[in-house]
């Protein structure tokens, strides 16, 4: 029985357009009331994000979910909780990984992650959490079109899912049906998270990452 649900972001709550679309990068967002969807999904929701911190509170702050999630694990989170239960040369190795968070997520809300279900857009993420035992994952259709218009889906459609998920028989991924919104029915906030990326620590992340590409792309010895 799903107990907690793990909500992303990007291609989920927003979606940030990016130059040739805009003339600089802004934060669309997805979904109207999507308070009240969350409220019909029944369970607890926690955003799993590799945002930073600060780029999440902007986020969630525009969606109108700050009050509304019950937690918040960031990029930094994943990052202290890959160092609380892995080692360094483990992050390098494998990256900075959404299932590092399981296991703090686990005892902060006392939950078997086989009763959690996931919302994503990314199918790389999406499999790194069910292969590391997370229960039910939804599979979150996002993009844009050449002529603008975004590749989204209804949330209205999570609860029911969810509830059809936990059932004993259904496959672990599920893909959420897509939505098409035109260019004039966008969302539009005027706001990109552009400022965030000379931040210290998605600097300090874009030189981890530099260093474990170096590390792989080293010819044997």
């Amino acid at each position: 029985m799903i107990s907690l649900l793990l909500l992303d972001l990007d291609g989920v709550v927003v979606y940030e357009m990016v130059p040739p679309h805009v003339k600089k990068r802004e934060l669309i967002l997805l979904h109207d009331l999507l308070v009240n969807g969350l409220q019909a999904v029944g369970v607890p929701v926690v955003v799993l994000t590799h945002r930073s911190r600060a780029e999440a509170a902007v986020i969630l702050d525009l969606a109108g979910l700050y009050k509304d999630v019950t937690g918040l694990m960031a990029a930094e989170d994943i990052l202290s909780a890959a160092l609380a239960y892995g080692t360094l040369w483990q992050l390098l190795r494998k990256g900075l990984r959404k299932s590092w968070a399981l296991p703090a997520i686990e005892r902060r809300y006392r939950v078997d992650r086989k009763n959690i279900a996931f919302i994503d857009d990314r199918l790389d993420n999406i499999e790194d959490l069910v292969g590391n035992g997370v229960g039910l994952a939804l599979h979150a259709p996002s993009g844009i079109n050449n002529d603008g218009s975004i590749i989204t889906f209804d949330f209205q459609q999570v609860a029911g899912m969810l509830r059809e998920g936990s059932g004993e028989r259904m496959p672990p991924i599920l893909s959420i049906a897509p939505r098409i919104v035109t260019d004039s029915e966008l969302n539009r906030t005027g706001i990109g998270t552009g400022t965030f990326t000379t931040s210290p620590f998605n600097r300090a992340r874009r030189y981890g990452s530099s260093i474990r590409q170096w590390l792989w792309s080293r010819p044997a010895a």
